[in-house]
């Protein structure tokens, strides 16, 4: 297929009003998209002016000359003929000669034709060119490179399917939105597909075509600028000066002198030949003063041999989450001579990288009788969690709070209060998660300071602090912490896979369920239990039959994690219609009253109002959880056919961000107008409650319209913007009213309000 058009709606607009009067010039970077707007523009003639035809009086003119060698007059007077009453695009108007430039000035003045034209941003115009839009003959506009979301949506166009989000930032930032660039990458690219989710497969590409482009721009650099260049390739950002030689080249940022382009240092570092690539790295590794930079360049130019420097750089790499790095830099000094502490960094990271049976077998051949406790919690969380030899994580652990989470995991939380203190930070944040699983969490989370002796292991207690806010129900805090988490992962897969699930359970949660889908076929866990209860359940919600992953997620349940089974009764409720009651009544067996009270919601959901209302009842009064009240009250509410109760029921569930919870809640109330509003951020959702006013969504068309209808503008005002007639906005209106059971401007307004 072609190369889509997206992420331009308003500018193409803009051209389209422009049509109407006497023209526009749009400008912009090279690439950015300028002659890729003006395709989708209808026109009489479209002209592209180049470097070959600058120098030639009337070049870009020549198809409407007459075929004899006439006077010039004659010339200019038969091009004006034909271009009198038409509409002319022309591609590059700063590359046009001057007679081109002054005829088209012409044109413009006289209003004999309408032009829309190109212009690179920063090359030198003819002055009638220039005059255009300095005399306001022509407005101007600036085409800005597209954003992130413009960038994947063109990307999975072309790939027909989704892409995973760290190659869609890894592309976006390498294209800074240039589709130039962006087209090239992509044809470069080699393309794998995970589970439907695409993925590049290798090093950012780079074609011929693109690092010719590329070069094009370097070429023309002295030798001197050059080292200068491939120093930043090697090392931005640093502190050094730039020459005139190196403008559009390179940036001056806080922090010193960087490229002006992620490409620019992918090209210098391929181009340069090895030797020289060594000289620059051993330069810069002699001076910088970041140990890490520096241990890196050490490492490449192959003169790294003190342990104790790479050490000291493999635990700033891990502090940042950067555990590719970190293993790098850890075998590199295990193989110099870093003895004990080499191998217990490089066990903790093959943890955190889902190789136990490796790191286990590094803790073997480094433990000694005085390992600090976190780490021979390490050690033991490893043995037990993914390995299965509890009786031997057991044995192995001495401390409390090591004990404590191995009890929590197996559910025996009154044992854990007997062990643990208030009072210590770290001992707090697992109280919290038994506080907030037995319905007695009342916050704040305990600040727990990072230690270094545990490096990785501290992403623990985000997880900790993520599933005390979940299991409470403040689901903003939960997914502000998940969305960071997983942000800061782009050099951790393993590490990334797990919070995008954990964002998928949030995104559920919240209604999101087309996202909470993609996140999990992008996710790729090593072990994937949690992943299929969670995408059970979400297939579940969408209407589709998910007892094929239900029964896939039923294989893998980990022995001895009551945590776990939270998520398996959910999928297991929706999926493969298990009773709520009995799921409910499991976790009261276990003194897990906030899950009791979350399951027993799942019954009021699927219309089981009236039996769990006095249990939610009891819950509502002697648990803490933030949501059990509005859990009671949808019941309550729902048995008195109250639906006054339940329109507040669905606002308190949109307060709290609980999208599908709140729509389902207005759907039980009769008020459409609600419904229709929620249920436009609830992606397909259906469920037995939605059932009861399902609304056809809206197509794009209709909710572009509607949208500026409920901003204030007339029918005519939004025919006129969108360059479409006021009989094809009735239409458009007409059948969104309908799909909304609406019949007003201001019930239109009401629902779209999150919109305008």
């Amino acid at each position: 297929m072609g190369w889509p058009f997206v992420g331009r709606d308003a500018e193409l607009a803009e051209v389209r009003r422009a049509l109407r009067g006497n023209g526009l010039i749009v400008a912009g970077p090279a690439g950015v998209g300028k002659t890729r707007l003006l395709d989708e523009v209808a026109c009489d003639f479209r002209l592209r002016a180049t470097s070959a035809t600058s120098g030639i009086p009337l070049g870009v003119m020549a198809p409407f000359l007459p075929s004899i060698d006439p006077s010039p007059l004659a010339m200019l007077t038969a091009v004006r003929t034909v271009l009198a009453g038409r509409v002319v695009v022309v591609d590059d108007v700063h590359l046009l000669d001057d007679a081109s430039a002054g005829l088209l000035h012409m044109l413009v003045q006289h209003r004999e034709s309408v032009v829309v034209a190109t212009l690179r941003s920063g090359e030198r115009a003819p002055d009638p060119v220039v005059a255009l839009w300095k005399d306001e003959l022509l407005p101007r506009i600036e085409l800005e490179p597209l954003g992130r979301a413009a960038v994947v949506e063109v990307l999975e166009t072309v790939l027909g399917g989704p892409v995973d989000s760290t190659t869609a930032d890894r592309l976006w930032t390498a294209s800074a939105g240039n589709m130039l660039l962006l087209r090239e990458m992509h044809f470069a690219a080699q393309w794998t597909s995970h589970g439907g989710v695409w993925s590049l497969d290798g090093p950012l590409p780079l074609s011929p075509r693109l690092v010719e482009l590329i070069e094009a721009h370097l070429a023309a650099v002295p030798d001197e600028e050059r080292r200068v260049l491939e120093l930043l390739a090697f090392g931005e950002p640093l502190d050094l000066a730039a020459s005139e030689a190196l403008d559009g080249l390179v940036t001056v940022s806080s922090d010193g002198l960087r490229l002006a382009h992620p490409l620019y240092g992918e090209v210098l570092r391929a181009q340069c030949p090895p030797l020289r690539k060594r000289n620059h790295q051993r330069y810069l590794a002699s001076v910088l003063d970041d140990p890490l930079r520096v241990a890196v360049l050490r490492l490449d130019s192959g003169t790294a041999d003190d342990p104790a420097e790479l050490l000291t750089a493999g635990r700033l790499a891990t502090a940042t989450g950067g555990v590719a790095l970190a293993e790098r830099l850890a075998r590199a000094a295990w193989a110099v001579g870093g003895g004990v502490e080499a191998g217990r960094l490089l066990a903790e990271v093959l943890i955190f990288t889902d190789r136990p049976e490796e790191a286990e077998e590094i803790f073997a051949m480094v433990a000694t009788d005085d390992d600090p406790p976190a780490l021979r919690m390490m050690r033991a969380l490893n043995l037990g969690w993914a390995l299965g030899r509890s009786e031997e994580a057991a044995a192995m652990i001495e401390d409390d709070v090591s004990r404590s989470v191995l009890l929590f995991d197996a559910g025996k939380y009154d044992e854990v209060r007997a062990l643990l203190s208030y009072d210590v930070p770290e001992q707090a944040a697992i109280l919290a998660m038994v506080d907030a699983v037995q319905g007695r969490y009342v916050g704040p989370f305990p600040v727990v300071p990072p230690d270094p002796t545990v490096g990785l292991g501290f992403e623990t207690t985000v997880f900790a602090e993520v599933f005390t806010y979940s299991m409470h129900g403040d689901l903003t805090a939960a997914e502000r912490l998940a969305v960071q988490a997983h942000r800061e992962k782009t050099e951790w897969d393993s590490m990334r896979a797990t919070w995008a699930v954990s964002l998928a359970g949030l995104a559920q949660a919240g209604g999101r369920l087309l996202e909470a889908r993609r996140l999990l076929r992008e996710a790729r866990p090593v072990q994937p239990f949690v992943k299929l209860c969670v995408l059970a359940q979400v297939e579940a919600l969408l209407g589709n039959d998910a007892r094929s992953v239900l029964a896939e997620a039923e294989k893998l349940v980990p022995k001895g994690q009551r945590p776990s089974r939270f998520g398996l009764w959910l999928a297991r409720i929706w999926a493969g219609g298990t009773s709520p009651f009995e799921a409910a009544e499991d976790a009261r067996a276990h003194g897990e009253f906030a899950a009791e009270a979350w399951l027993l919601h799942e019954a009021v959901r699927l219309g089981h109002a009236a039996a769990a209302l006095e249990r939610l009842g009891e819950l509502a009064s002697s648990t803490t959880g933030l949501l059990v009240p509005t859990y009671y009250a949808h019941a309550d509410a729902l048995v008195r056919h109250d639906s006054d109760a339940l329109m507040e029921v669905a606002s308190r569930f949109e307060e709290a961000g609980y999208l599908l919870l709140a729509a389902e809640a207005a759907a039980e109330s009769g008020n459409r107008a609600l419904f229709g509003r929620l249920m436009a951020h609830c992606e397909g959702a259906r469920t037995p409650a939605l059932a009861l006013m399902t609304a056809t969504p809206l197509t794009r068309r209709e909710r572009e319209i509607a949208v500026l209808a409920a901003r204030g503008l007339t029918n005519k005002e939004i025919a006129s913007s969108l360059v479409i007639s006021v009989r094809t906005v009735d239409n458009h209106l007409s059948n969104a009213y309908a799909k909304l059971g609406i019949t007003t401007r201001g019930e239109l307004a009401l629902v779209l309000s999150d919109d305008i």
